[in-house]
């Protein structure tokens, strides 16, 4: 491929990723099966060598989507409402992680699925895609409420996933005599994120209410968050947490440096809007890529054995703690912390390029991410038909 039939094509990328968002705004309509179906066609018009793209390209584009968006999730977390609603929150995500992956765990072990890759199958699909369920639950109609609930409870999961996947990838085999050395680790770790990035968070509060509106502020911010991320991943392999903390930080600046006596100092909203441009463009990078590897997956019994195992365990999890949690029946709302996407993605990827990675890995989370988006736009669609229909 030439230099100009890439550009070309980027910006048609670009171009289809803003009419599927604005497509979601209006129909509810998930862009993500627009992108991913885009990259196919990319690769099967023209002849794309999507192993350099698999290889190459998406890890990183993966990484850097998964940094800004969940730099968003904090973003958008009010702490005052976290605070509320935290309980229900973990709660919920405990509940719910710790029931899917044992029993996605246990049922494909005994369905003949080699241990590790059952292991690595529950830890990663046992969460929702906060790349999906944010913006998605943001451009909604759910309440307030519920809204920061369902947030919180995607952003929790995620960060378990995350750090419950690289836990398995680093320690595995894991026996009862490293269990607690594990155990001591994943709890260092989280706490000794979370404390890097609150102090990162004020710290660069401080500094932006001493640069003010300075010209390309907003990148410095980005910058900076990458250079957190990067210091806390040398560290501890891991610096989802930081990322999001200092989201957070930032999001509540008044009230933090107010809790810490320094002179309040609120950030410009113009940087959640730069924020959010940004992980669009990664966004709709990393879905197009993730489309290029439906050209290449190979789909037999087993396979389609291991979604159907997965899928119903989520799905019948999923309605049962919300049930337990939250008291009702079926929460219309549910749907839209089903999806599978971005996080799925790049935990996928770190399982392959580690000493037990298998390809077909990729193919089941793809696969898994495309059907869990069929299910949850089908049902926002007649969610909303039947409101239309109602109002008549």
């Amino acid at each position: 491929m030439n230099v100009t039939l890439i550009i070309a094509i980027a910006s048609l990328i670009i171009f289809l990723g803003f009419l599927g968002d604005f497509a979601f705004r209006k129909l509810r309509f998930p862009d993500i099966l627009v992108l991913i179906f885009i990259g196919y066609l990319i690769v099967f018009l023209f002849k794309t060598d999507e192993y350099k793209i698999l290889n190459e390209y998406i890890p990183l584009a993966a990484t850097i989507s998964l940094i800004i968006i969940l730099f968003e999730g904090g973003l958008t977390l009010d702490l005052s409402k976290t605070r509320e609603i935290l309980k229900d929150s973990m709660l919920m995500a405990i509940a719910f992680y710790t029931v899917s992956f044992t029993l996605i765990y246990t049922v494909l072990y005994f369905i003949g699925t080699a241990p590790i890759f059952s292991l690595l199958y529950a830890s990663i699909l046992s969460a929702p895609s906060v790349a999906i369920v944010i913006p998605m639950i943001n451009r909604s109609n759910v309440d307030e409420n519920r809204r920061h609930k369902y947030i919180m409870y995607a952003t929790l999961l995620d960060l378990i996933s995350i750090v419950i996947t690289i836990s398995i990838i680093q320690f595995y085999p894991i026996t009862i005599n490293n269990f607690l050395k594990v155990i001591a680790s994943l709890i260092s770790s989280i706490i000794l994120q979370i404390f890097i990035g609150a102090l990162a968070g004020i710290l660069w509060t401080e500094i932006l209410k001493k640069i003010g509106n300075m010209d390309l502020s907003y990148m410095l911010t980005l910058a900076y968050v990458l250079a957190i991320y990067v210091f806390s991943d040398i560290l501890w392999n891991n610096g989802m947490i930081s990322v999001i903390t200092i989201g957070l930080v930032l999001a509540n600046s008044e009230k933090i440096r107010n809790i810490v006596g320094m002179e309040v100092f609120a950030i410009d909203e113009n940087l959640k809007r730069f924020n959010r441009e940004v992980s669009f463009f990664f966004r709709t990078i990393i879905f197009v890529s993730i489309g290029t590897m439906l050209y290449i997956a190979k789909i037999n019994i087993h396979i389609i054995i291991i979604l159907i195992t997965i899928i119903s365990i989520i799905y019948i999890v999923q309605i049962l703690t919300v049930k337990f949690v939250e008291n009702q029946k079926l929460n219309r709302h549910i749907h839209y912390i089903m999806p599978r996407g971005l996080t799925q993605i790049v935990l996928g990827i770190f399982a392959v390029s580690s000493p037990y990675g298998n390809i077909e890995i990729l193919y089941i989370i793809t696969f898994v991410i495309i059907i869990t988006n069929i299910i949850t736009s089908l049902f926002i669609y007649l969610a909303k038909l039947n409101s239309v229909l109602r109002k008549k």
